[in-house]
């Protein structure tokens, strides 16, 4: 198979991480490299690191969005939330199946409206799935949209999702999970907390109180992983379940640490809580349990989770630690890892499974 591929947002971060990865794709013949402010320019305009290196890649002049989806297989959308929606439409038109990496496509219409506003096309939603590999594999092959996950959503739910299926965590105790993030899952877009003499050698909390966008992933997750098992549905009623989530913005590039503590709904111990992290993820290809505790540098430029779990014998309390590269398993390398799993190709074909340390 050669597929022709989109990639909208490709002077994003997230649609550079699409670049790397579809580049090297075996079965990615061409790709069209789509953004409305770069239009017409180089890919290097946005990409410096490509400079000398585009020949060969397909087209290599970015192109108008619309253009870029003209005649692709597959389109990309590494575009904000809500400016997504419409590119969706337009893609599925054409003919070509989607992996949206925004919101847009991993809510319902009336949890979306409630955190982001009415969506802009309430019907497309029906053909999304959601992608979260680990617990919705199968039922992403031949999928119309695959909606990549929001990093926070990841690194939290693929935390205390195996702990949901097997019925540890209570319906009496809300878990609380505490997220560092690093800057760039701010985006690319220059802001003034993002501005260097303001983010370095500073950490500071954001979206508290359960404000963040991603929360309404993580309840959606957890909800359906209790009332659903191991078989998750992205389609369907569910009973979100309540979690405190805070993220911490810290003065690193890329990378976050999840730390998710919960009181078990029934008594156990630290060897079952590994055991029940291993098992459930004893078959995945990115995911890895181990019983050291995991460094967020270990997972930098990668596709890869790390997970390890304790239990504090004196508070009777869990916590679970996850770590990922917030533009790797949390953006494209997530997305990459769905389109295979979509269109039938290796799961881990093109992604970056490890890096050098330090």
């Amino acid at each position: 198979m050669s597929l022709t591929a989109a990639i909208l947002g490709a002077n994003g971060y997230g649609g550079s991480g699409l670049v790397r990865r579809l580049r090297r794709h075996p079965e990615i013949g061409a790709i069209r490299y789509g953004s409305r402010t770069l239009a017409g320019q180089p890919l290097h305009a946005a990409w410096p690191n490509l400079a000398g290196l585009e020949d060969g890649v397909g087209d290599v002049r970015f192109l108008a969005p619309e253009e870029a989806i003209e005649g692709a297989d597959v389109v990309f959308l590494a575009t904000p939330h809500g400016a997504t929606a419409p590119w969706v439409r337009m893609a599925r038109a054409a003919g070509a199946r989607v992996i949206d990496l925004s919101a847009d496509s991993r809510l319902d219409a009336a949890t979306y409206s409630t955190w982001y506003g009415e969506h802009p096309h309430p019907e497309d939603l029906e053909h999304a799935r959601y992608g979260l590999v680990e617990g919705h594999r199968h039922e992403l092959p031949g999928a119309g949209i695959v909606a990549a996950p929001g990093c926070n959503a990841t690194a939290v739910s693929l935390a205390l999702l195996p702990f949901a299926v097997e019925g540890l965590l209570s319906d009496q105790d809300t878990p609380v999970c505490t997220v560092i993030a690093a800057a760039s899952g701010a985006g690319r877009t220059p802001a003034p907390g993002l501005h260097y003499p303001e983010l370095a050698e500073n950490a500071r909390p954001y979206k508290a109180a359960g404000t963040h966008r991603h929360l309404a992933e993580i309840e959606a997750t957890l909800g359906r992983a209790r009332s659903q098992g191991r078989n998750l549905r992205s389609q369907g009623a569910f009973d979100a379940y309540p979690v405190s989530f805070t993220p911490h913005l810290v003065a690193g590039i890329r990378g976050i640490l999840a730390t998710c503590t919960f009181r078990p709904a029934r008594s156990t111990n630290a060897t079952e809580l590994h055991d029940v992290l291993q098992d459930f993820y004893r078959t995945d290809s990115v995911t890895h349990v181990q019983n050291e505790l995991p460094d967020m540098k270990a997972v930098a430029n990668t596709d890869r989770v790390l997970l390890a779990s304790r239990l504090d014998e004196r508070s009777g309390l869990a916590t679970v630690f996850s770590v990922i590269d917030n533009l790797g398993k949390g953006a494209a390398g997530q997305a990459v890892q769905g389109f295979n799993v979509a269109f039938g190709f290796t799961e881990t074909t093109a992604l970056e499974m490890e890096a050098p340390w330090p």
